[in-house]
């Protein structure tokens, strides 16, 4: 009886190591899920901000492009009174224009005399962008055509950026990007070089 209750002592900490373990690996496996889940939220979340924002600067160009090319018509109108199918320039897909006629878009001012290059990329940019094709669904298949349309989209803007003369301005919609802080992490420990000068 004696070695009984000697032999139980002797095994209550193996006892104890067990029955934490087992709390553990129960615990930390509804815990990965939920972060798991809460972490691919916020990814997709992320991604699907940064392409309704490039659809809403194609829109917006779009209209841009479709108001030049309206007042180039009506120039073009006034000196030739005749104006050709084929001098209107065309969006992928045969689109003679893109007219959405929001407000804001009147305020703007009009894009330079529009190139067929122009038009293609704002058109190609906004079949990228097109929120009702875009797949929504959790599988490798759609999420790999999230990220390649996404990466494609931002190489059409900056190209259009460029063309047009604008500067990406992130401020507005992530302010700390212009944020230049140096590396360190500002405590003034040994391991911060925050505060140190570069010497020439």
């Amino acid at each position: 009886m004696e070695g009984n209750l000697l032999d139980s002592l002797l095994n209550l900490e193996e006892d104890f190591y067990k029955e934490g373990y087992n709390l553990g690996e129960a615990d930390g496996a509804k815990a990965g899920y939920t972060e798991g889940s809460v972490f691919a939220v916020e990814k997709g979340f992320e991604k699907f901000i940064e392409m309704g924002r490039l659809y809403g600067k194609a829109l917006v160009w779009a209209q841009r492009l479709a108001d030049s090319n309206a007042s180039n018509m009506s120039v073009l109108e006034n000196n030739t009174g005749d104006v050709s199918s084929s001098a209107i320039p065309r969006l992928p897909g045969g689109q003679a224009g893109l007219s959405l006629s929001p407000s804001a878009c009147t305020e703007m001012s009009t894009l330079p005399p529009s190139s067929s290059r122009l038009a293609k990329n704002i058109g190609i940019l906004l079949e990228l962008v097109d929120p009702a094709s875009l797949s929504m669904q959790n599988t490798e298949e759609a999420v790999t055509d999230v990220d390649e349309r996404l990466k494609g989209a931002l190489i059409k803007a900056k190209l259009i950026q460029r063309a047009l003369g604008e500067r990406e301005d992130t401020a507005d919609i992530h302010p700390d990007a212009q944020d230049t802080k140096p590396s360190g992490d500002g405590t003034g420990s040994i391991e911060d070089i925050s505060a140190l000068n570069i010497r020439h």
